[in-house]
């Protein structure tokens, strides 16, 4: 698969500079077309005409919302004019973010948003936007981390398998990544963290990846603890600049009950995260 479409999410977040210029670092690398998109937050049922009838407050309150979205994509189409991107559009949109994002991604190969959490605005006030897409949008998904300046994504890059239907679409969507990646390395965790009669999933994984082009190899898989916390410290322990890995592989009620890797790592994440459901 190769990247065409990138969609970004603008909003007037502190962190929003830095997840453009890494969506235009990769549209670049990819001669991409690169979507800026900044949601009002106002329902798409709430029509001109409903606003206008009712209580002022609505309507200032409407005003206020389009007003934001509006500064936030002067600030998109300044760093894409700084940046010289061929292709782009930048799009203010009455909708939910949740859902106006799930609907614009559908027409994307890539999505790209922030980490939730640490006081990022939001219009609608929304916690969980990474987690919404990964399970509505079937496009993966690009997490920026909120602290940082994540730099382009050319360095080494961390695979966490575990063999599920969801790693395997992460890995597949994250295959123009890491042909970019200056090395690529698998872990394996639950049943793929040791070797089988079959052999070793992480070494059968690297091969595939070697035939499409990534330089990658088997790594030895987190030890003890937390998986989701083990794999942080390895990705930080090899200086990743990309960890890889499917979302929610357990089931989705075991997940809300006990935590799980993917909650850990969208909670503590230092690095960009590349999740697929």
């Amino acid at each position: 698969m190769n990247i065409k479409t990138l969609l970004v999410h603008v909003d007037t977040s502190p962190a929003a500079p830095d997840r453009i210029r890494l969506a235009l670092g990769l549209a670049q690398a990819a001669d991409a077309h690169l979507v800026g998109s900044a949601l009002t937050g106002i329902s798409r049922f709430v029509t001109p005409a409903m606003t206008a009838a009712g209580d002022t407050r609505l309507a200032e309150r409407c005003a206020d919302l389009r007003r934001d979205a509006s500064l936030a994509l002067q600030r998109f189409d300044a760093l894409v004019r700084a940046d010289g991107l061929a292709s782009s559009e930048a799009r203010l949109v009455d909708d939910d973010v949740d859902g106006g994002m799930a609907v614009q991604a559908r027409y994307c190969d890539l999505v790209i948003v922030g980490q939730s959490g640490g006081g990022a605005a939001a219009p609608d006030q929304r916690d969980d936007l990474p987690e919404y897409l990964l399970l509505t949008c079937a496009r993966p998904v690009l997490v920026v981390p909120r602290a940082g300046h994540p730099g382009p994504l050319g360095g080494p890059a961390l695979v966490a398998w575990d063999g599920s239907v969801e790693a395997t679409r992460a890995v597949t969507g994250a295959l123009p990544l890491l042909r970019a990646a200056a090395a690529t390395t698998v872990v394996g965790f639950g049943e793929c963290g040791a070797s089988s009669k079959d052999g070793d999933p992480c070494a059968h994984l690297a091969a595939w990846l070697g035939r499409h082009g990534v330089a990658a190899r088997a790594g030895h898989p987190p030890s003890g603890g937390d998986v989701g916390e083990a794999l942080l410290s390895t990705a930080a322990d090899m200086g990743a600049g990309l960890l890889v890995m499917g979302g929610y592989g357990h089931a989705r009620y075991r997940e809300l009950l006990l935590g799980g890797v993917t909650a850990t790592v969208l909670r503590a994440m230092t690095l960009p995260v590349l999740l697929a459901h």
